[in-house]
């Protein structure tokens, strides 16, 4: 554990020395504020009117479907780096020679992106705090809810950009390849509507309908499994590839050493 608290410390120190890490968190505080302050416009301007406000709770589960909807676009520029980074610039190696198990490496970067992922969420938090002061009887629960469904979600989609990062040392490839992912994703529990064995295999794939059900203000045990069996599934397949790239790296040092020895006529 004290190795991965290191790794993650390090992925932390390295994101937040970035402009990327900030000019995300600043893009999304700004989605999020705008999103929320036309909500709020729209309640005065019924009140204005003389309309009852009916929905001042509610607006918290539109702003977390606004923002779930549009949460995919933040991920990949993450997670592109995480560790295309590792394999371009060759530091892989180095994390490999060091007395670390692959799955230290890999957990240690995915909790760098769950902290970070804390940091969205502060944003979040930020308004419902606003609303718990200024909204009477605001139903807590709910809110709370939403908040944990679209955490749920983020960490799931760390978990599949990491593991397409360890695919390619490009981290241009990484990003565009993690947006195709999880656009698909979330657009997969569409298709094939009318047909009942399609429906019920694209709706198990459909991700962004999962956390739907905890903006609601809903918490189904079935779901509530799904997020945790996604992010175990995609973190094993990204251990499993980096093992594999170790496993490579020594059948080359092999190879060459072999073909070393055979050209000066060593015997091995």
């Amino acid at each position: 554990m004290k190795m991965i608290f290191k790794i993650a410390k390090t992925e932390l120190q390295s994101l937040f020395y970035s402009p990327i890490a900030w000019l995300l968190l600043v893009v999304f505080a700004y989605q999020v504020g705008m999103i929320m302050s036309g909500m709020l416009e729209d309640i005065v301007v019924r009140q204005a009117m003389g309309y009852e406000s009916w929905r001042v709770t509610t607006i918290f589960g539109e702003l977390f479907g606004n923002v779930q909807g549009t949460l995919y676009f933040y991920i990949p520029l993450l997670t592109m780096n995480m560790i295309s980074r590792d394999l371009s610039g060759g530091t892989i190696k180095l994390l490999q020679s060091a007395p670390l198990r692959n799955a230290e490496i890999v957990l240690g970067k995915y909790l760098a992106l769950m902290v970070f992922g804390l940091a969205m969420m502060g944003v979040l938090l930020f308004y419902v705090l606003f609303g718990v002061c200024t909204i009477q009887n605001i139903d807590f629960p709910y809110v709370l809810t939403g908040m944990l469904g679209l955490y749920l979600l983020l960490c799931a989609y760390a978990a599949i950009g990491l593991f397409v990062s360890s695919l390619t040392s490009y981290q241009v490839i990484s990003a565009v390849g993690t947006f195709i992912v999880l656009m698909l994703l979330s657009m997969v529990s569409g298709w094939g509507q009318q047909y009942d064995l399609v429906r019920e295999i694209t709706f198990w794939l459909g991700i962004s309908g999962r956390a739907a059900t905890f903006i609601q203000g809903m918490i189904c045990s079935e779901d509530l499994i799904y997020f945790p069996v996604v992010t175990g599934m995609f973190l094993a397949l990204t251990i499993i590839r980096l093992h594999a790239i170790r496993q490579k790296q020594k059948f080359s040092i092999l190879y060459h050493g072999e073909y070393f020895l055979t050209l000066n006529g060593i015997p091995f």
